[in-house]
């Protein structure tokens, strides 16, 4: 009878065991994100430099932060948010090696005002390749060509 009772007992801890790991939560890939690469492009007697951090996939969008860095006109500097419309296909079509086309804003984080964003994105393989970033500006259109990978 006590072989019993405590065969039971163990059968009763290891459905436990089992259920528990069960109702764990399943490990989620890593979140990948975009890094692109700095990048400058002249002005007139100048240089402007382009650096965005990291971009993560949120919702219909890729999100991160960008600093412009102007010279020697670094009262132009600037930094803030950067959000690239991203449709869902986009990863997709990149790591099938199909180019796209993307558009989007920077929010200047001192004054709120917003700048609209273009570009293309040209995979050379499906984790990496070329990406040109347009910016509208009062003084015209800034042109950054440079790269990108997928990373974590």
């Amino acid at each position: 009878m006590m072989g019993c009772a405590a065969l039971c007992v163990a059968m009763f801890f290891a459905l436990l065991a089992t259920s528990v790991r069960a109702a764990e939560p399943q490990s989620q890939p890593p979140e990948r994100h975009i890094f692109i690469a700095p990048s400058s492009t002249t002005i007139s007697l100048g240089k402007v430099s382009l650096i965005v951090g990291p971009l993560s996939h949120s919702g219909k969008n890729f999100t991160g932060e960008y600093q412009v860095k102007v010279v020697p006109y670094f009262f132009k500097n600037e930094s803030g948010s950067l959000e690239l419309e991203a449709a869902d296909e986009m990863e997709q079509k990149l790591t099938k090696g199909v180019a796209v086309e993307f558009t989007g804003r920077a929010t200047n984080k001192k004054n709120g005002k917003t700048k609209v964003i273009a570009g293309k994105v040209t995979p050379l393989a499906n984790d990496h390749g070329n990406v040109t970033i347009s910016i509208e500006t009062k003084h015209g259109m800034l042109v950054f060509n440079t790269t990108y990978h997928f990373g974590e």
